[in-house]
């Protein structure tokens, strides 16, 4: 998009400028307030959390301490009652000793059980004759006698409504173990083996008719390091899981979950789900016990938050007597509902945030808006001394140096004005200037605005050239009106010689056609001879080529006779030699006798056969050598032959060559004349035309000096420096 208006670009590029601070201040104060919203709910939700687990932590420590004083209650009665039995079984001269008795003990643990309504009951199993020696009179299963035995094993308890019976302990021996577990005689298996303290629990028994929990604590009697029995108490543990429920209704609206869990890691008490005493703590919640315990053995509580999950879990320990052993009091909460208060403040919080970035947003708009409005308005106030500067400069472009600005300011654009109104002025004085040497007055002085004037340069450079040239011009015209007569009178002379040349040239063009015409005929007569010249050249060079043939013929002849002659020479000397052997064979037939008597005949032919070819090859070596020397001697009167055609050959050729450069050289001369003649013409028209224009020259000179008089009278108007 080409925008034109400065004005606009000023808005626009301001405004731009303004949208992306307000856009920055905007963005960053949106996420400064998401940071501190994000910071402030981290630290709240953090710190919520952490005091959330500490009320946690306090409220399992003093719920565990409650439900540890509801058992140390129960252990400091069996411990009493263990103390007083075992002072029964000192000796009597140890002092405060007294004896014992089956009521004695019967009485104590109703008593016990009668002033303490939470026990569920109170019990005592002796060893075998351990109290008074008399099992084997005591087998009548009352007061708690073994019915089998007569071992002393009273169990006093108490039913829900109130009444307390006695029954004999039974599984006391017992090394099995519940389906949950514990051991059936650990109550008593327990003190006996380890002679501490005891506390087992849960344990399903059957009360008075009735299913219960009982937990039960048990201490050992013991005189002289001697192991007599236990005496001990049982809880039913209907109060812890009360106890636990309660505590868990007072836990954000039960919306929690509270466990009791023994050492084992079985369920002694559950809030929310009854049903899972007894059983272990692993078959319904994912926890580690081991790891538990260990980490609340040091008598703190322990929390931890599931990240996945987000389950916040507190354990506390329950220290019961001397035991040794610790049961736990488990906590159970969603995070979400510990910190829902607080997620609603956070709600609220982004809430409100979210408002203030639409007032934000909407308030940075307004502020841009009339920002936007005071930049149109002060950009408007910058533009239109910079729209009246454009004016001017449209105007001086045009040509027009008559108008200013007069914008009085000391700032750039009242700079930028005065600039314009000083080359407006600058430009009207080179105009004035221009002005008058156009009309003719050449007597002007520049005024150069600064060094780097160029159009004042370009004047005194215009007006110093225009001096030189008008000057140089009218001197000029002076010299041209003089030249011009002198230029008149030759001219005229000129014609008069003109004339003369052309009657001479016409004589002369005439000869010279003549000499064209005899010479044309030499160089005819030239090529005639050439051509007869050529013929005889041939025809001797035809001559030489048969006597060249003549002498190879000849030389060919010489050379069979001597393949002849040494052939004969080969038969004479086969002759020769058939001869020999004819004579030898002579002599062997000669030796032979008679046997060889034909032999010598056939011998005598062939020497005879022999003596005859011999003599014939001589007559026919005579005959060819005759005809040889004959043939050398025709060989060499061919060659004299072919050498004196060769010099005719010769002679003719260059002959001919001289015939044909007279013929040649014939021609161009009567080319060279034929041109000259042409040239001659050309001449006489050229001359009859230097004639017309030396008349022409005459006339125009004429003009001239008219014409130069004039330019002298225009020059004259010229004022010069």
């Amino acid at each position: 998009m080409n925008i034109k208006s400065i004005q606009l670009k000023i808005v626009l590029s301001a405004g731009i400028c303004l949208l992306a601070t307000s856009a920055a201040l905007i963005s960053y104060g949106i996420f400064s307030s998401n940071s501190s919203q994000k910071f402030v709910a981290a630290s709240v939700s953090t710190e919520i959390e952490k005091i959330v687990l500490s009320d946690l932590e306090n409220l399992s420590s003093r719920n565990a301490a409650e439900i540890q004083l509801k058992f140390e209650a129960a252990m400091d009665a069996a411990r009493t009652m263990s103390d007083y039995l075992s002072l029964g079984k000192q000796p009597y001269s140890t002092q405060g000793a007294h004896s014992i008795s089956r009521d004695m003990v019967n009485g104590l643990l109703l008593s016990v059980l009668t002033t303490n309504p939470e026990f569920n009951g109170t019990y005592s199993a002796w060893e075998p004759n351990a109290l008074d020696n008399n099992d084997s009179q005591e087998r009548n299963g009352q007061n708690g006698n073994n019915p089998d035995t007569g071992r002393f094993t009273p169990y006093w308890t108490r039913s829900a409504n109130g009444n307390v019976s006695v029954q004999p302990l039974v599984e006391y021996d017992s090394l099995e173990n519940h389906p949950n577990g514990v051991p059936k005689g650990g109550w008593y298996q327990g003190p006996k083996n380890t002679g501490k303290e005891s506390i087992l629990g849960p344990l399903p028994y059957i009360v008075q008719g009735k299913q219960v929990w009982l937990a039960t604590l048990s201490v050992p009697i013991k005189a002289n390091n001697q192991f007599y029995g236990v005496v001990g108490t049982d809880y039913n543990l209907d109060f812890v899981q009360k106890l636990s429920e309660k505590v868990d209704s007072g836990l954000y609206s039960g919306l929690g979950e509270v466990v009791i869990v023994s050492e084992r890691g079985l369920i002694i008490a559950d809030s929310d789900n009854a049903e899972y005493i007894g059983s272990h703590l692993t078959d319904h919640y994912d926890n580690n016990m081991d790891s538990i315990f260990n980490k609340i053995k040091g008598g703190s509580p322990y929390s931890k938050v599931d990240a996945e999950t987000g389950i916040v879990e507190v354990f506390a320990p329950i220290n019961i007597g001397r035991t040794g052993n610790q049961w736990a009091i488990f906590i159970k909460i969603d995070k979400s509902v510990i910190l829902e208060n607080v997620d609603q403040l956070l709600r609220e919080m982004s809430s409100k945030s979210t408002q203030d970035i639409y007032w934000q947003v909407l308030v940075g708009i307004l502020i841009l808006i009339v920002a936007l409005i005071a930049l149109w308005i002060t950009a408007k106030k910058l533009a239109e001394p910079i729209k009246k500067a454009s004016w001017l400069a449209g105007v001086i472009r045009k040509g027009d140096f008559s108008q200013r600005l007069n914008h009085e300011g000391e700032d750039e654009i009242g700079q930028l004005s005065a600039a314009l109104d000083q080359m407006a002025s600058g430009l009207q004085a080179q105009v004035n200037v221009a002005e008058r040497i156009a009309k003719g007055d050449l007597n002007q002085d520049v005024i150069l605005a600064s060094d780097q004037d160029q159009l004042g340069l370009a004047l005194q450079g215009m007006v110093h050239n225009l001096n030189q040239l008008v000057a140089d011009v009218r001197a000029g015209s002076t010299h041209i009106n003089v030249s011009a007569e002198q230029v008149a009178k030759l001219s005229n002379d000129l014609s008069a010689g003109a004339s003369s040349s052309a009657s001479a040239i016409t004589e002369i063009s005439a000869t010279i056609t003549q000499m064209a015409a005899q010479t044309r005929q030499s160089a005819d007569n030239a090529n005639k001879a050439s051509g007869i010249s050529q013929q005889s050249e041939n025809s001797a060079e035809s001559g030489n080529y048969l006597m060249a043939d003549l002498v190879t013929a000849m030389s060919e002849i010489d050379e069979s006779g001597q393949n002849i002659t040494n052939i004969i020479k080969a038969i004479e000397d086969i002759a020769s030699q058939t001869n020999l052997l004819a004579l030898n064979a002579a002599i062997e037939a000669a030796r032979a006798g008679e046997y060889g008597r034909g032999f010598s005949v056939v011998a005598d032919e062939v020497r005879s056969l022999a003596a005859r070819s011999a003599e014939a090859a001589q007559k026919t070596a005579q005959l060819i050598q005759e005809s040889r020397q004959r043939t050398i001697k025709g060989t060499e009167l061919a060659q004299q032959t072919s050498e004196a055609l060769q010099t005719i050959v010769s002679g003719t050729s260059e002959v001919s060559a001289l015939v044909i450069d007279i013929a040649y050289a014939a021609q161009e001369q009567a080319s060279a004349i034929e041109q000259m003649s042409l040239g001659i013409h050309q001449i006489d028209e050229v001359t009859h035309q230097n004639s017309q224009s030396s008349e022409d020259c005459a006339s125009a000179s004429g003009k001239l000096t008219d014409q130069a008089g004039q330019l002298d009278v225009l020059i004259s108007q010229f004022r010069l420096k």
